[in-house]
């Protein structure tokens, strides 16, 4: 039985449930795996929810960390990257493996982090940092190496799911959905990277660049939030057999790498379209597996700090020195080609509101036509008491600058009397 002693940075939730799990459940942990894990330190800023941390020590000095010889790994579970980053290079210079459930840090920072990491011979882990207590990561890096990954379509934000479940099963207004999110405590008091698709963003940046071995800045990705979707959107989603979900979206195609964060119309036949609350799901095409799904928890104490110690154990197992491979060192022969929104290849849905008079639908459909926009279905409501219909359609899969083009000239024309309501569909 090999003990290895470990030291948490931050006490919050996720810090919390680490210690948690090590109460409950450090006995089968190395029973299973032959690793007994021994908590030494725990660096948190006072004041402490409680001081009960398994008798390590308890304090706000890095140093109870980096300077404790018998800490073999270094368990980063703060946000941000400012304070965040300089934690992780005093971690890595004293020689400490670093395992972490930040996100926004792995993907601004993990080229300097896995450089450091490299130089002084440890590793760098952050299974947790995506879809909480799913091994995406794992799954990506070794479930699927034999694989050339062609898409990944997922549910990365369970705030956002959470808020879109509500208002589709409750017609809840986004503001009501939201405030349930916060008291439940699935949204933070300022909930602005959740739902503006930030945070969604970051993960999708680092899922693809495993996924495809390239590097993926921010500027990369195409981010829309779900802040303006309405009641209206939802229940034309219901009618199109449809749910609205925030969907991050990564493509291999001949022209290059497609990456977007939007909300988008997810048919019902679809496995996404059952992941509900605030679960996340993981939909990933494999040359030779196919399509996968994964699906689970997305956040909270328990569901991450799975993920954490996880990622403990293949470090203490010497399983993470592949990581060097998988994220911080990638070969690029050539720049890589990511695809601009215009060159994207979707499936759409549009609502456009009209006047109540002859030849509407027939000037849609020409302007449409005319940019090699094929329809797959429509629909019309009844004209309401001001003399205006709605009508919604959805399109086959086309160029997705020749159908914004297709709607600005139908607004221009005066066709519609509302700016047209546009997402993408799956």
């Amino acid at each position: 039985m090999a003990s290895v002693g470990i030291g948490i940075i931050g006490f919050g939730v996720v810090g919390g449930g680490v210690i948690d799990v090590l109460r409950r459940d450090r006995g089968t942990i190395a029973a299973r795996t032959g690793v007994d894990l021994e908590l030494r330190a725990v660096i948190s800023l006072p004041p402490y929810k409680t001081t009960d941390v398994l008798g390590a020590k308890l304090g706000s000095d890095i140093g109870l960390l980096t300077e404790d010889p018998q800490i073999r790994i270094a368990l980063l579970l703060v946000g941000g990257t400012t304070f965040a980053k300089d934690l992780a290079l005093a971690c890595l210079a004293a020689g400490k493996h670093v395992v972490t459930s930040n996100k926004a840090l792995i993907a601004s920072h993990g080229d300097e982090l896995f450089a450091a990491a490299k130089a002084k011979g440890v590793a760098i882990s952050f299974e947790a940092a995506v879809a909480g207590g799913i091994p995406i990561i794992g799954a990506l890096r070794d479930g699927l190496a034999a694989n050339r990954i062609e898409s990944i379509t997922g549910i990365l934000n369970g705030t956002t799911n959470f808020i879109l479940t509500m208002m589709e099963q409750k017609q809840w207004s986004y503001h009501q959905a939201l405030a349930e999110a916060q008291r439940l405590g699935y949204a933070e008091a300022d909930p602005t990277l959740d739902v503006n698709g930030t945070d969604t963003a970051h993960k999708l940046a680092i899922l693809s660049r495993i996924a495809f071995g390239i590097r993926v800045p921010l500027t990369a990705l195409r981010i829309e939030g779900i802040q303006n979707v309405t009641a209206h959107d939802m229940a034309s989603a219901a009618r199109l057999k449809s749910r609205i979900k925030l969907l991050a979206m990564a493509t291999q195609r001949d022209e290059g790498l497609e990456l977007h964060v939007a909300p988008t119309l997810v048919p019902l036949d679809h496995p996404l379209a059952a992941v509900h609350m605030n679960y996340n799901g993981v939909y990933v095409v494999g040359s030779s597996a196919g399509p996968q799904l994964f699906t689970g928890q997305g956040a909270g104490a328990l569901p991450t700090a799975s993920a954490v110690l996880s990622d403990v154990i293949d470090v203490a197992l010497g399983r993470a020195e592949q990581t060097f491979g998988s994220f911080g060192f990638v070969h690029q022969p050539k720049p890589p080609h990511f695809l601009a929104e215009a060159d994207e290849r979707t499936a759409s849905y549009a609502r456009f509101v009209t006047p109540d008079k002859p030849g509407i639908l027939a000037g849609i459909t020409q302007v449409l036509s005319a940019r090699n926009i094929s329809i797959r279905s429509i629909y019309q409501e009844e004209t309401d008491e001001h003399q205006q219909a709605s009508i919604e359609l959805v399109t086959h899969p086309a160029r997705g600058g020749d159908f914004l083009e297709a709607v600005a000239e139908i607004d221009r024309k005066g066709l519609t009397v509302a700016t047209t309501v546009c997402y993408r569909r799956l």
